[in-house]
């Protein structure tokens, strides 16, 4: 069962003891752009763009943004929670709130009483400094940026068509793994080749249902209604603060990560003051424009999902029988994303589980 009974919560509630988060000046410019300057010399932007060319929204006619996100929502939960048994589904919600209840909230939920403003711009520091490690510099040392001479343009190519038409296709993918993860016919039908990229986990020989076959409408209205029908388990905490909860546990562990146990020492402090000093002395020309374009292609879909949403579009019928399909909403959505979110968090920190599925325990 997911729950939270067999997480090492007391060792959490000492390992994650924060000290006072600074009040830190504003991260430097140059820091950001460092980070940035491998994508904007990708231009994901323009290899998108000259894959667009005549702009053409292609034709496939069911709501996909709406049927994207609640594909998403399915295939995030179904590693951990039973969505295709009702009865055992309402019992591990009915688990994991208890648990959450009787043990997680009383060790941390103290965590959410400090404020947390200072803590997140503490962990979007750290972030940066994780990403700058990643490319082989050290913040504490910031060499020369390199010459921006090979960005010839701070123009974003795309047209809000193209993005609508990214984002489109970057839906597609998690539309057809949601019918794998309800136990349906694919909902789309593949070319033989097709080589599907690696975040996709699929059989590449499977007797596919085409998209535009009726019948699988209401076979996918008949495993979502039930699921819409659920109502959250009560939980004595509001989802408001354990949704708070989990993004300081999460702050913690990537503040931990960057800077190390003692990151909230005068030692460390003052090596990060020094960082940002140093960083802030670095001359940043045209930097606004430039960050201003890496925002929109930090936003842009991954390239192998547009990609293979392309491939979709080109190998599937007309879906006629879309057109009118409006998925329902999920009224245990925003509990089970919490459930997730607080375990990811705790898993980050501690190094747990994904979820421990204690069956014999005090919860069951």
């Amino acid at each position: 069962m997911p729950c939270f009974c067999e997480v090492p919560l007391d060792a959490a509630r000492s390992h994650f003891l924060p000290g006072a988060a600074p009040l830190l000046p504003e991260i430097p410019e140059a820091m950001h752009l460092a980070v940035a300057l491998p994508a904007l010399e990708n231009q994901l932007d323009v290899k998108i763009e000259s894959g667009f060319n005549p702009v053409m929204l292609p034709d496939i006619g069911f709501p996909s943004g709406a049927l994207a996100n609640i594909a998403m929502t399915i295939n995030m939960m179904s590693g951990t929670f039973t969505l295709d048994d009702i009865p055992m589904l309402e019992m591990e919600m009915e688990i994991a709130a208890d648990s959450i209840t009787r043990n997680l909230w009383p060790k941390l939920g103290w965590l959410t009483k400090p404020k947390i403003q200072p803590l997140i711009e503490y962990s979007i520091l750290a972030r940066l400094v994780l990403d700058l490690r990643a490319l082989g510099i050290d913040p504490l040392d910031p060499p020369p940026l390199p010459p921006l001479t090979p960005i010839h343009t701070m123009d974003f190519a795309l047209s809000p068509l193209h993005v609508r038409m990214a984002k489109l296709l970057n839906g597609l993918p998690p539309i057809m793994k949601m019918a794998e993860t309800l136990g349906l016919p694919p909902i789309m039908e593949l070319v033989e080749t097709l080589d599907l990229p690696p975040i996709m986990e699929m059989a590449e020989s499977l007797d596919l249902l085409p998209l535009g076959d009726p019948g699988i409408v209401p076979m996918l209205q008949s495993r979502l209604l039930p699921l819409a029908e659920l109502t959250p388990p009560g939980l004595e905490i509001p989802l408001p603060l354990l949704t708070k909860l989990a993004m300081v546990l999460e702050s913690l562990a990537t503040i931990e990560e960057a800077f190390g146990g003692d990151a909230f020492s005068p030692t460390t402090l003052d090596q990060v003051s020094l960082m940002l000093t140093l960083w802030k002395r670095i001359p940043i020309p045209f930097a606004l424009p430039l960050l201003a374009r890496y925002a929109k292609l930090d936003a842009l879909p991954p390239l192998e999902n547009i990609l293979l949403g392309e491939r979709l579009v080109g190998s599937m019928n007309k879906a006629f029988a879309w057109s009118n399909f409006s998925p329902p909403k999920l009224a245990i959505a925003p509990f089970l994303n919490v459930v997730l979110a607080l375990n990811a968090s705790l898993r980050k920190g501690l190094d747990i589980e994904y979820l421990d599925m204690c069956s014999p325990c005090a919860c069951s």
